[in-house]
């Protein structure tokens, strides 16, 4: 009973701050995606304060400000149309993956209510949470109620925060891991908030290309000792959290979108620098050599999730062409050769691009690199417009996209918040006007 009454009162002041002022809302939201770990029922339903955080500003949305911003969410899509053709059949893709997943399953209505579930989280929310913002685009300098892509950005790097900090304290002084890893072998690694030290990574290795561009940015505007400080003292923490976590996907994807920031900035010999440091070090140092030509065991586990994704997906055309399903991995592809003392059950095959094509299919997958290119290439643009906030977010979808080679970027309820901000936040640039 106490939770609950916390729970309402939580709720009623959510509702309050998010009538008054709803850009503060969308940055308290965006501050707490790591909140889907707190996990409660309402009666049956399972849900999270990341959802009830998302439901409260949806509604006052569609009840303040869908009529208004329908306008601009049809000019959006008209001026960017390619890339919402993308995102139509990558919504498509995902409800077919609803049901093609649990077509085979003995108890079919429970198999549905799962991926309903994981369909809402990971896809229904984030785009729907992407419109909401494509559909506040304004001068937030003149109205509580909109938004601006700058607002995202400085939201997001702050999310970091607690993240950070959280996993330096674990890794001063021992405590405050997740219950769920109590008895796991982490090996001096931290987790922060969440389940997985590669989590961290996965959170904050995107934020770094934002903060970096905030920083750089102070350069074209008014000297702030203050605002450069704080950034400064934001991305330390955010960059021990990463070391801290012993992440090696994060180290590389920031060591790639470090030499293509160098090179976006003319800085070509430190690029050349860094990249024969880099191979220098991994021929040379025995466990980094290990890491880059997978013959550790993270790696060999991994190059036998793929092996067992590119098997089943050859097995038949319908394979090929639907994948397994949404949360079907463990029981479709890894389940006929697992083995407990091998490697533990996984939901997902560690590659961007196997995890979508066998949870959405083959036009999930098509659908999702067509999204990412279209992004990147709207950054670019945007670099002639804005250099700084064009290269931010062109290295951020970078560091995605080269983390997801070898792990899972997208498929967490934090995660694809992040990227669907991000999307919103390079289309919202877009349509503001020059300066």
């Amino acid at each position: 009973m106490p939770i609950n009454i916390l729970l309402l009162a939580y709720l009623v002041c959510f509702i309050f701050l998010a009538w008054k002022n709803f850009r503060l809302a969308i940055g308290w939201l965006i501050l707490c995606l790591p909140a889907y770990l707190i996990r409660f029922n309402f009666g049956p339903l399972p849900s999270t304060l990341l959802e009830i955080n998302f439901a409260v500003i949806f509604i006052i949305w569609l009840i303040r400000y869908f009529k208004t911003d329908w306008l601009n969410i049809k000019s959006t899509i008209k001026q960017n149309k390619t890339i919402f053709v993308f995102v139509g059949f990558f919504l498509l893709s995902t409800i077919v993956s609803i049901f093609w997943g649990a077509w085979d399953d003995p108890v079919f209505s429970r198999s549905i209510l799962k991926a309903t579930g994981i369909w809402r989280a990971y896809f229904l929310e984030p785009l729907l949470l992407f419109f909401v913002l494509i559909g506040r685009n304004g001068d937030s300098t003149t109205n509580k109620s909109k938004i601006k892509s700058n607002d995202l950005v400085k939201f997001l790097v702050i999310s970091g925060l607690s993240v950070g900090l959280l996993a330096i304290v674990q890794k001063i002084t021992g405590y405050l891991y997740s219950p769920s890893l109590w008895d796991d072998v982490l090996n001096g690694r931290v987790t922060s908030f969440f389940t997985s030290p590669n989590a961290i990574g996965l959170y904050l290795s995107p934020l770094v290309a934002l903060l970096a561009i905030l920083l750089l940015k102070r350069k074209e505007e008014k000297f702030n000792f203050l605002k450069i400080t704080l950034y400064i003292l934001l991305l330390l923490i955010i960059l021990t959290a990463i070391i801290f976590s012993f992440s090696q996907g994060a180290w590389v994807a920031l060591g790639v979108a470090f030499v293509f920031c160098a090179i976006i900035f003319g800085y070509k010999k430190i690029a050349i620098f860094t990249i024969m440091t880099a191979v220098i070090m991994a021929w040379t140092i025995p466990s980094l050599k290990e890491a880059v030509t997978f013959n550790d065991q993270a790696g060999r586990n991994r190059l036998e999730l793929w092996k067992y994704s590119a098997e089943y997906l050859t097995t038949s055309p319908t394979n090929f062409i639907f994948g397994s399903g949404l949360r079907q991995f463990f029981n479709e592809v890894q389940r006929p050769h697992y083995d407990v003392k091998k490697m533990e059950r996984l939901i997902y095959p560690h590659n961007l691009l196997l995890n979508f094509w066998l949870e959405t299919g083959l036009l999930g997958m098509i659908s999702f690199v067509g999204i990412l290119i279209c992004a990147s290439s709207l950054s670019i643009l945007l670099c002639k417009k804005n250099l700084m906030l064009g290269a931010g977010f062109l290295l951020a979808l970078l560091i995605i996209f080269i983390h997801g080679l070898v792990d899972v970027p997208y498929f967490k309820n934090d995660l694809s918040m992040i990227f669907w901000i991000i999307i919103a936040s390079i289309l919202m640039t877009k349509s503001q006007p020059e300066k």
